[in-house]
């Protein structure tokens, strides 16, 4: 009886003390949050700013994947109709759009503390906030892509609805999904490098086990589970859901019970390590 009432003290203090590190990260964003709008400015700008056409890439960039998708998809390959009447092309942009954010946010935040060095060996800077100026790098171009899938959508017979406020929803369970892996992979990277070739290789794979290109029902049987078990799903189908099917994302309590279980528990882990490790950074770095 008293080594139950001592576990579960310890769970409750481990979870009041992993709640005030959460809402005292969330103050310190609120207090940084003109150094953070600064710095994640000028790592936008210095993407493109070695190019000759500039920023403006941000802008073109979305414009070419978006064509030649549709190109391809319209006049190329043809590979019907998904469902009933839904355009191949339709349903694969947006699985392909969320998946350029989280591709380029995980790997881009995966090697952030390194390219961040200068920043780290401060004595009173937040090095944790050090991977959200590439989620939010990352972020700004995505809301363009965003754009283009809203006017893809229409131009394609899928009109606006209420359901397309919940975009907001999946951009929100995507950082926080982003955060707790790049928190890890991040950490890791300072002392190992090579964990960022294996983000890179893992997200590469990811990609394919991700039902992007496929439809989770041409598994068989039980291996429908293995797509329903990849947090990556949820988050493609919600813009699916969104965009396309009109459903709201309670309509799947199950499968949102699973991935906020998933993504809270690699949040609190992620920030773990991280804090583990922090005091060791300048050291390497």
């Amino acid at each position: 009886m008293n080594y139950k009432a001592s576990l579960f003290m310890k769970i409750i203090n481990t979870f009041v003390r992993q709640t005030n590190i959460f809402f005292d990260f969330i103050e310190t964003l609120f207090k940084m949050r003109e150094i953070l709008y600064q710095l994640t400015k000028r790592d936008f700008i210095s993407k493109y700013i070695a190019s000759y056409i500039g920023i403006y890439w941000a802008f073109i960039q979305p414009f070419i994947s978006i064509f030649v998708m549709w190109f391809v998809f319209t006049f190329g390959f043809k590979p019907g109709k998904m469902e009933s009447s839904i355009p191949f092309i339709v349903w694969l942009v947006c699985g392909m759009i969320p998946w350029f954010f989280l591709n380029e946010a995980i790997n881009g935040a995966t090697r952030s503390l390194v390219d961040y060095s200068y920043l780290i060996t401060k004595i009173n800077f937040r090095s944790s906030i050090v991977p959200i100026i590439k989620i939010l790098t990352s972020l700004v171009l995505h809301s363009m892509f965003i754009i283009l899938l809203a006017i893809f959508s229409i131009a394609y017979g899928f009109y606006p609805g209420w359901h397309w406020i919940q975009i907001l929803y999946y951009l929100f369970a995507s950082i926080v999904l982003i955060m707790g892996i790049t928190w890890f992979t991040a950490a890791i990277t300072v002392f190992v490098r090579d964990m960022e070739q294996i983000v890179s290789v893992g997200m590469q794979l990811a990609f394919w086990a991700t039902p992007i290109f496929w439809n989770e029902s041409m598994l068989p049987g039980k291996l429908t589970l293995v797509a329903f078990l990849n947090p990556f799903y949820y988050i493609i189908k919600g813009y699916r859901d969104t965009f396309i099917y009109h459903k709201w994302f309670f309509e799947e309590p199950i499968l949102t019970l699973y991935f906020w279980g998933f993504t809270l528990f690699f949040f609190v882990f992620g920030a773990l390590v991280f804090s583990r490790l922090k005091p060791h950074f300048a050291d390497v770095l």
